[in-house]
């Protein structure tokens, strides 16, 4: 039992302490002070309004912020006692390089002669969009098959958004992520050791993917947040910008199913999801027709499978009022 007790506060402590982790105290730092910036920029406010307005009381006291904080509980205690069984980078990198030694269209280390410095760069730009293009394709599935969306909307279901919804994931959901973050690093490692060898290295700064650093430190944790920050045109044609992510979970019909991305727009507008920003007012959450699914933090987790489980079966009775999303 102590052991299970110190891998669970081993777990809770890293998602503020260690640089690989979103909610890192240090890129939470970094949020709040872009998002006084812009505050006192864009409404010409002084500092401490801008401060009360970041820290207003109806966002982090919400009833929604209430289940943010006890989903994210109860996930890392899940996912702390599953760590030990879960499919790691390691296992798929070991797999995909026996399969590239059955192969005769690439031969193993053809690249081995590349400058290291060319080798690791390739590595971490090839890393950084494959795994960008991945995660935007599995959140295109999480909407797009309605299986999946039952589980997804756990994270929709936000009526007020803070740095910790990010957490704010079924944990069914939670497990296709880290069979994906597995897969992406495991196909990579493999295929670029098996060009390069023993240059294969990813830029790092902190132990942290060069990409990852300045994408965090840029304010990544304003992406759920009140707050929303605007990028020029130009710029959101490339980046998704805070707000369009927030735009992501409003309520309104216009904006279902837009900007998949989490830091590249191009996936969006190759599938034709993207939508710019806008300034006007956004409501979050699933709507009326879906109110009974945050009825308690009980329902959030267990309504998904009734649902996914009568669309898979065909099965489709008549449903109580408020668990049909109107689409």
């Amino acid at each position: 039992m102590p052991e299970i007790i110190e891998l669970i506060f081993s777990d809770l402590s890293a998602q503020f302490l260690s640089p690989r982790k979103r909610l890192f105290v240090g890129y939470l730092a970094c949020a709040f002070c872009i998002a006084v910036l812009w505050v006192c920029v864009a409404n010409r406010t002084s500092l401490k309004k801008a401060i009360a307005m970041i820290f207003a009381p109806a966002i982090w006291l919400s009833r929604s912020s209430l289940f943010d904080v006890i989903c994210f509980l109860i996930n890392r205690l899940l996912f702390s006692l599953l760590r030990p069984v879960l499919l790691t980078q390691i296992t798929v990198a070991t797999l995909v390089y026996q399969l590239l030694h059955l192969q005769v269209l690439m031969p193993i280390g053809a690249l081995e002669h590349v400058n290291y410095w060319i080798a690791a760069a390739t590595f971490t730009v090839f890393y950084f969009i494959f795994d960008d293009f991945s995660r935007f394709g599995v959140h295109y599935l999480m909407h797009r098959v309605p299986a999946l969306w039952e589980f997804h909307k756990f994270h929709h279901s936000a009526e007020t958004l803070t740095p910790l919804t990010v957490t704010r994931t079924h944990p069914i959901e939670g497990l296709i992520f880290l069979i994906r973050t597995a897969a992406v690093q495991g196909i990579t490692i493999a295929l670029f050791v098996g060009l390069f060898g023993s240059k294969v290295d990813l830029i790092t700064i902190y132990g942290v993917s060069i990409f990852g650093l300045i994408f965090h430190s840029l304010g990544s944790n304003l992406r759920h947040s009140h707050i929303a920050i605007r990028y020029p045109v130009a710029l959101e044609q490339i980046f998704i910008s805070p707000a369009q992510h927030q735009l992501h979970h409003s309520c309104d019909p216009r904006h279902f199913d837009r900007n998949f991305g989490v830091v590249l727009s191009i996936w969006d507008r190759l599938l034709g999801s993207f939508y710019p920003s806008t300034d006007e007012k956004i409501s979050y959450g699933l709507g009326p027709a879906d109110a009974g699914f945050t009825k308690s933090v009980w329902s959030m987790y267990w309504l998904p499978f009734v649902s996914s489980f009568r669309r898979l079966t065909r099965f489709r009775p008549r449903p109580p009022k408020g668990f049909e999303r109107l689409r």
